[in-house]
């Protein structure tokens, strides 16, 4: 009766308010927590609160989120730019008509440096709509919405969606996850026709600096007219619309739905990312079966020749300062202890010695080697829908390894394996393969999957677990100094990727009918959207498998130099290659130089014929007496040489040119009139030093 009482007065007195309250509560314990309480680590700094009449602005590193006078978001900013057309809102019909939301309100909950809980309640005639929102210091948003009826009577809700109004000049480009191995579908331009989608349990907007992500870990309780139109994006004039079809017939109340948003970047920009020169230091390349080692502590793939002493040298010769050792530097899959321990603490030790930081490998399976898998197999492994292990690799010695859930007990008993072995080897960090993705899962023993009406089984996308063993892991490895690495494919799933140091992306273009071609299958857009890192917050690498003639290293870097991303060498041979454009890059001074991408460069430099392009870096006074420039200049051409002419205009670059040459070859150019004239092969890029 009370409840009856306080809902028919509509008024916004303090027994609603407390009934509201204790309502949000219960809403805001229904989803999971990510991250504790115990400080904020490097780069993040403390979540602040402003509370005023009209409603609450929380503020995280670069980027707020406002909520007032309404339950959810009002405003979304990163930097200077507002995302938000218009505030976020549910729409729909309630008794057959729009649902008209009066001005709400909210209260923030709690408050400490990590995380701020608000909880926020707006009501029409018929239905009141509840949330607690979580916002943590990455910027990682959290609200968990409940829909009810406002009186006793209950009113037939016939439509739900969620709608994120954002501003369609900054929504250029689009990433969803998952995408399909064998192309990059899943991302690229946004084009005026939008897009419709089945449900995807992330999707981010915007363009190349930033922008919007949106997440869900399932639809469960959705109920859309069809499942290959769950998710659209809509052009209405300036706006482009984000449209989630929560329910398009009638629905049972009150109805509960968890969802996610993270404004983009997620992170200041490390300025000194390719000076952590990464190599990878398997000699036959990540995916190539290995033959039986007779010494696991070799690192059999690293060190076929059992010389790892002389390998090392020439590695450090090369100026690697950050080595990789793959899965072969431990006997069990995923397992971080490797026998006998002083042998390959030595490896360590001798990387050290050469300035050289180690990453470890770590993944995303569990093996039957492992002394654990009797016991918890069944409870942490990944299940599809029929139930089954799901498997991917075999490796000796022989083992039949399976995809694990960090949703499961086995995040914490990874993550505690994973610390006692940092300590006893004295690695630097992690180099995890698909670990920040979250594989779909069915295991409803550790609470992923659910059923639907009909009592079938349909995956869940643990975002929460994976972020959780991610938040962990990057404290850790922080702690000492060291840096996490992640090995993906289709996923920039932004509130795990955020809690690495860089990511390294694009295996899944290296089979299928591209496999020889993988630039058939990205666009110069899709690179941006998935490649470049920048929108994100996180330095991205390039990978690149090659299959000469058809795909090389060289190909590779034709396009990826154009974005300020390159490719990781994998094994010596490669790493031969890639060291001088290394070395240029940190002679030229890159940590402390301006960035200029092809896409904004002009009128500084402009480039023909069209397959040319054209991105620069600029060093001006005060940083250094005179100016200086180095062009990234590519030919995106799949099959003819070019004879490239740039035009530069040395007041926008900062530089009075009295000397131009490639920085690779030492080759000087001819530039007379503003314009530079060289040739270019096919899918080759130079680097042009101009001062």
């Amino acid at each position: 009766m009370v409840l009856k009482k306080i809902f028919c007065t509509r008024c916004s007195n303090k027994a609603a308010l407390m009934v509201l309250t204790v309502l949000a509560l219960v809403v805001s314990f229904s989803f999971a927590r990510a991250g504790g309480t115990d400080g904020v680590p490097d780069p993040w700094g403390p979540v602040s609160v402003q509370q005023s009449e009209v409603g609450v602005e929380v503020g995280v590193w670069g980027r707020s989120y406002s909520f007032f006078n309404a339950a959810l978001p009002t405003s979304v900013r990163t930097g200077d730019k507002e995302l938000l057309a218009a505030p976020v809102r549910l729409a729909g019909l309630v008794n057959a008509r729009p649902i008209v939301w009066r001005p709400g309100g909210n209260l923030v909950l709690s408050k400490d440096n990590t995380q701020a809980t608000v909880s926020g309640w707006q009501s029409s005639d018929e239905v009141v709509v509840n949330t607690s929102t979580r916002i943590e210091f990455d910027g990682m948003v959290c609200i968990g919405v409940t829909v009810a009826p406002l009186h006793r009577k209950m009113p037939r809700l016939e439509q739900l969606w969620l709608e994120i109004p954002l501003k369609r000049e900054l929504v250029k480009l689009f990433h969803y996850y998952p995408g399909t191995w064998g192309n990059a579908a899943n991302s690229g331009a946004v084009t005026d026709s939008g897009l419709d989608l089945p449900f995807k349990p992330f999707v981010w907007l915007g363009d190349e600096t930033g922008g919007l992500s949106w997440f869900a870990e399932s639809d469960q309780g959705w109920q859309p007219e069809t499942n290959d139109r769950v998710i659209e994006l809509v052009p209405q004039g300036e706006v482009m619309l984000l449209r989630l079809r929560l329910s398009d017939s009638e629905k049972k109340l009150p109805a509960t739905f968890t969802i996610g948003l993270q404004a983009t970047p997620v992170k200041q920009w490390p300025v000194d990312f390719h000076e952590k020169r990464i190599w990878h230091a398997s000699e036959l390349g990540v995916g190539v079966t290995m033959p039986v080692p007779k010494e696991w502590w070799l690192c059999h793939r690293a060190f076929p020749d059992h010389q790892p002493l002389q390998k090392l040298d020439r590695a450090r010769q090369l100026g690697v300062k950050t080595v990789v050792f793959h899965e072969d530097w431990v006997p069990i899959q995923n397992y971080p202890v490797t026998y006998p321990e002083a042998d390959f603490k030595s490896i360590v030790d001798a990387c050290h010695r050469c300035g050289m930081k180690v990453l470890v490998y770590q993944g995303y399976e569990l093996s039957p080697l492992a002394p654990e898998w009797p016991a918890l197999h069944d409870e942490v492994l990944v299940k599809n829908e029929k139930g089954e292990f799901v498997s991917y690799w075999f490796r000796p010695p022989d083992q039949r390894d399976y995809k694990v859930c960090y949703k499961s007990v086995w995040r914490d008993r990874l993550a505690d394996h994973i610390e006692k072995a940092m300590g006893r080897y004295g690695f630097d960090g992690l180099y995890l393969d698909s670990t920040i993705m979250p594989a779909p899962c069915c295991n409803e023993r550790h609470g992923c999957g659910y059923r639907d009406a009909d009592g079938k089984l349909h995956p869940t996308y643990p975002i929460f677990g994976v972020r959780a063993f991610m938040q962990r892991l990057y404290k850790m490895v922080h702690a000492r100094g060291g840096m996490i690495n992640a090995h993906q494919s289709t996923c920039c799933v932004t509130p795990t990727l955020a809690f690495t140091d860089g990511y390294w992306d694009g295996e899944q273009l290296t089979s299928g009918s591209n496999a020889n071609a993988p630039l058939a299958a990205l666009s110069l857009e899709t690179f941006r959207a998935e490649f470049m890192g920048r929108n994100y917050g996180v330095p991205c690498e390039f990978l690149a498998y090659e299959r000469p003639p058809h795909w090389t290293i060289e190909h590779a870097l034709a396009v990826s130099m154009l974005h300020d991303v390159r490719v990781r060498p994998c094994g010596l041979a490669a790493l031969e290659r890639i060291s001088p454009i290394w070395d240029v890059m940190t002679r030229f001074g890159i940590t402390e130089a301006e960035w200029h991408p092809y896409w904004e460069v002009q009128p500084a430099a402009t480039a023909q014929p069209d397959s040319v392009k054209v991105s620069a870096y600029t060093l001006k006074p005060p940083l250094m007496k005179k100016g200086r420039a180095l062009l990234v200049v590519s030919n995106l051409s799949p099959s003819n040489s070019v004879k490239a002419e740039v035009a530069l205009d040395a007041a926008h670059l900062g530089v009075s040119p009295k000397k131009i040459f490639d920085a690779l070859s030492r080759e000087n150019l001819v530039y007379i009139n503003g314009q530079l004239l060289f040739s270019i092969e096919p899918m080759r890029m130079r680097l042009i030093w101009v001062e």
